[in-house]
């Protein structure tokens, strides 16, 4: 059977809590060395996500907006390398040592704002959620995969959402 390189999926998010739940569904999925961009607005549920990653990953911190850190270590079963690249430029990247956490096999490199350090994704798998506002508190989660890896953990979180019940709050 042939894996496709390639799948794109959109998860209806409801609540804050669905957010959660989807981020835990992927979280349950990591072995470690993933990627995942996240894009969205500001107030799109990137952190929201995040936070979802790192309580179903064990951690005891509750993780916070990077922006003025730029990044931030989330200990858990699996760490959480999480970036936030809000205020960072294309010509600052080499200074602030992303690529350094790409692949390691003891994480997840979560990457908020990711827009500046696309040029380093055709180096492997990654996962691209695109955080959209859908009314309330409600957001359309857009994921992309791209490599045969990402595309299998992402064909996997969708038949895990579509099987688990969605909170209606």
């Amino acid at each position: 059977m042939k894996v496709k390189s390639k799948a794109s999926v959109i998860f209806k998010s409801r609540s804050p809590a669905d957010t959660l739940k989807l981020a835990a569904l992927l979280a349950a999925l990591l072995k470690g060395g993933e990627v995942l961009s996240l894009k969205g607005m500001i107030g799109a549920g990137k952190t929201v996500f995040v936070k979802g990653l790192a309580l179903a990953l064990g951690s005891k911190t509750s993780p916070v907006s990077a922006s003025f850190n730029l990044m931030r270590t989330y200990r858990g079963g699996l760490n959480i390398y999480h970036f936030d690249l809000f205020r960072v430029s294309p010509e600052e990247m080499d200074n602030i040592g992303l690529e350094e956490y790409l692949g390691l096999k003891d994480g997840v490199t979560a990457i908020e704002w990711a827009l500046s350090a696309e040029y380093l994704y055709g180096r492997g798998d990654f996962m691209e959620l695109d955080f959209n506002l859908a009314g309330g508190d409600s957001r359309d989660i857009a994921a992309a995969a791209r490599g045969v890896s990402a595309v299998r953990m992402l064909e996997a979180l969708e038949k895990k959402w579509r099987h688990s019940p969605q909170k209606k709050s």
